[in-house]
């Protein structure tokens, strides 16, 4: 028999990965734009009216959250099978028209109807799809809503084809259609060819809002709020949530997602890191304890160029360390091979380690460079100086050469010594 911990993280596993979670507030500042954006969809659905819209934000603040919430609400009062259909295109995924358009008949469910049939131009094809969304007396039909996201990479398609046909259809009411548009380019409609952008509409929908702290740490306890179900046994739900409230609270896990919150704000995050930690619930391990949060999030925010560093040989370090150094007691001043290995040489005077000559040194500084942990100045030509005397920028903060050094296996002492002195 499944155990109530099996479910409840069974649950939790499905929200974080298909973002099936409903009761995640819209932000109050974007209460105005949904209303307005169900009002348009509204309007298409029961009055046959053809709208089209453009969501602009950044990535991660909400657009796709505000749209799908809209089309919920959408479903509550009309007849999803009978009134209107929607149709999701993804300018990742369709990236020509040829693909969108087999995309949109496969949404239609009209690949039968259109295997054996030879269009002249895409303008018919999209028509003869419209056409099969009749009913049978030919004088009523379906409404159709496109949600288009990364609307900007189908301003790159060849002649813009399919918006062109789209606003088109919008433009000329051939069809009750509303098109969405979700961007993140603030400049979008200068992306449209002139015949494009004349049948816009030009309504434009900003989705700014200022990232909160508070608001994020309450979406937290949200996303791992479990609710009554016939599954879990109440009295697990309500020690589950208690768990929860009281986890958001430990001053451990609020640094946490502090840091987190300043690196990167953004819902997706927090859903990869609960979904790592999640993943340790078990019978033995019934709820989540503030180990588990900080281990996922060093899982999913550990710098890519910390983990490059933990792979260099101890030379390389050093001569890192010796740049670090240089590059301090010059105030960010560049620094050549010469000036790096004369440091090395110093340090490596009194050292009971084994000292690497200038040859080798240099093929350790040509492999640094490779990585890009190191990079020449910017307007010196190399080609017209010595090797040596190239001047380089070190482009490795202190604070990533101090986590590497921490988890380097079997690392000398003196270089811990150096690592000291030098950052």
């Amino acid at each position: 028999m499944t155990s109530c911990t099996d479910i409840c993280r069974s649950i939790l596993l499905e929200r974080m990965v298909f973002n099936t979670h409903s009761s995640i507030a819209i932000p109050e500042d974007f209460l105005e734009h949904k209303n307005y954006v169900f009002n348009l969809l509204k309007s298409t659905v029961v009055n046959g009216e053809n709208n089209s819209a453009l969501l602009i934000g950044p990535r991660g603040s909400g657009k796709t959250m505000l749209i799908n919430s809209v089309i919920a609400d959408l479903e509550a009062i009309c007849n999803f099978e009978k009134d209107y259909v929607v149709i999701k295109l993804h300018g990742f995924f369709q990236t020509d028209d040829r693909i969108a358009i087999q995309e949109i008949t496969r949404q239609l469910f009209l690949e039968e109807e259109t295997a054996n049939r030879t269009f002249g131009s895409f303008s018919e094809n999209l028509n003869f799809l419209l056409d099969s969304l009749k009913v049978a007396d030919r004088k009523t039909t379906k409404s159709i809503i496109f949600i288009i996201d990364e609307f900007d990479q189908f301003c790159q398609h060849k002649n813009q084809t399919l918006l062109y046909n789209l606003f088109d259809v919008c433009q000329s009411a051939q069809a009750p259609m509303a098109v969405i548009g979700l961007t993140c380019r603030m400049d979008a409609i200068s992306l449209f060819e002139k015949r494009v952008r004349s049948r816009f509409s030009h309504r434009q929908i900003y989705l700014l809002v200022k990232p909160d702290f508070q608001k994020y740490s309450e979406t937290f306890v949200s996303l791992l709020r479990l609710q009554q179900s016939r599954e879990l046994k109440a009295i697990y739900v309500r020690s589950w949530n208690k768990s929860v409230e009281d986890l958001a609270q430990d001053p451990l896990v609020q640094g946490s997602l502090k840091k987190v919150f300043n690196l990167n704000p953004k819902l997706r995050l927090l859903q990869n890191i609960l979904l790592v930690a999640l993943s340790r619930l078990g019978e033995s391990h019934p709820f989540l304890s503030s180990k588990d949060i900080v281990t996922a999030i060093e899982s999913q925010t550990t710098d890519c160029k910390t983990l490059q560093l933990q792979g260099l040989s101890v030379l390389e370090l050093q001569l890192l360390l010796c740049m670090k150094y240089l590059d301090k007691i010059y105030f960010g001043e560049p620094c050549n091979y010469e000036m790096v290995f004369y440091e090395y040489t110093k340090q490596m005077k009194n050292s009971s380690m084994q000292k690497f000559d200038r040859q080798i040194a240099m093929k350790a500084m040509e492999h640094l460079e490779t990585l890009e942990f190191i990079r020449p100045v910017e307007g010196i030509s190399s080609s017209k100086v010595q090797k040596e005397f190239v001047v380089y920028h070190i482009l490795i903060t202190s604070e990533q050469l101090t986590a590497a050094i921490a988890k380097y296996p079997n690392l000398p002492t003196e270089v811990k010594q150096l690592a000291d002195t030098c950052l």
